[in-house]
């Protein structure tokens, strides 16, 4: 079955806040991309969610956030992906920082399913849905920024493995310690893709 998108607004933080609120997920609300600081990792861990404060604040002045994956009708994921110029942080941002956010980029900042269906492929059907949907606005560019090696504690970025299968390739690296973060893109020299390419 195929997974389709549908960004975030005030009716649905309601679903988006059960969804990342849960013990499945880290605290972070998709929060990262804007308001990253030297108290993330203590806001993460809050009870009172000020990660969610921060994001239902940009939604409800109608900042771009992301999307909310479903499944038919049932809610399987999130992905915090759009035009790159939506998320300021990636400007800053290792392996991000390596480009430019015009408007016709856009960004794959985050992939998150839910346990339960996980090992299905579903980050897969998810990229290509971000492909088309940003495909459909104007883009030009998709950009993806995982880690080499794979890092548990970044899963959430996806991996390189899953951006090559489906075309992306990597265009800049920078350093963190042991780790690289690559800035891989889908451009409009890559042959298209859409969801009929994935079972």
């Amino acid at each position: 079955m195929s997974v389709h998108l549908k960004a975030l607004t005030q009716t649905d933080l309601g679903e988006f806040k059960s969804l990342l609120g849960s013990s499945e997920f880290g605290g972070c609300f998709c929060a990262v991309w804007s308001s990253y600081d030297n108290a993330w990792e203590s806001r993460c861990k809050d009870a009172s969610q000020p990660n969610f404060e921060i994001t239902k604040r940009n939604v409800l002045e109608g900042q771009h956030v992301g999307y909310l994956v479903y499944q038919g009708d049932t809610l399987i994921g999130w992905t915090g992906s759009g035009p790159k110029s939506s998320f300021p942080f990636l400007k800053t941002k290792l392996g991000s920082r390596l480009s430019e956010s015009p408007e016709t980029t856009w960004s794959i900042g985050c992939l998150a399913i839910r346990e339960k269906v996980r090992g299905k492929g579903l980050s897969d059907k998810i990229v290509l849905a971000v492909i088309e949907e940003a495909q459909k606005n104007g883009a030009k560019t998709i950009e993806a920024y995982p880690t080499c090696p794979w890092d548990e504690p970044r899963a959430f970025r996806g991996s390189q493995r899953l951006y090559e299968r489906i075309g992306f390739k990597v265009v800049g690296i920078d350093k963190d310690e042991e780790s690289e973060i690559l800035l891989m893109e889908y451009g409009t020299i890559i042959k298209a893709f859409t969801l009929e390419n994935v079972n």
